[in-house]
């Protein structure tokens, strides 16, 4: 239990990371395209998804079934990422239908229930050693 609650510690830390990586471009094309925020909240979790990928690769998970296949590892963890975006822009949308619209607050709402599924499904099932 004590190894799980540090390994999400570290994940959070990485995640912060990517998460500030994602929002300051969030922020930029927000303001720059005419885009619905929703699709560039989905397409800007995905980049953030690259950045999360090198940081937990090397600092939070070990050695999982797949490390000998790393375009696999990879493509499975950005899966991941897919389903993060799609968390995303669904709360981004739901977050706008409740009448909320300041960009902070939906990413507050929507990052911390994408995350906890993501890490369930990187911890459990591309990570997965085994033990």
């Amino acid at each position: 239990m004590k190894n799980m609650i540090v390994k999400v510690i570290k994940y959070a830390g990485t995640n912060g990371v990517a998460f500030v990586a994602d929002f300051t471009l969030l922020l930029i094309l927000d303001y720059l395209l005419s885009f619905d925020r929703a699709y560039i909240a989905g397409f800007c979790y995905l980049i953030g998804t690259c950045v999360s990928f090198v940081l937990a690769k090397n600092f939070v998970f070990g050695r999982g079934w797949m490390a000998d296949r790393p375009v696999i590892e990879f493509s499975a963890y950005f899966l991941g990422g897919v389903m993060g975006a799609i968390i995303t822009t669904f709360m981004f949308y739901l977050s706008v239908q409740a009448g909320i619209i300041n960009i902070l607050a939906q990413k507050i709402i929507a990052t911390p229930i994408a995350f906890l599924i993501v890490f369930l499904y990187r911890n459990f099932i591309v990570f997965n050693d085994g033990k």
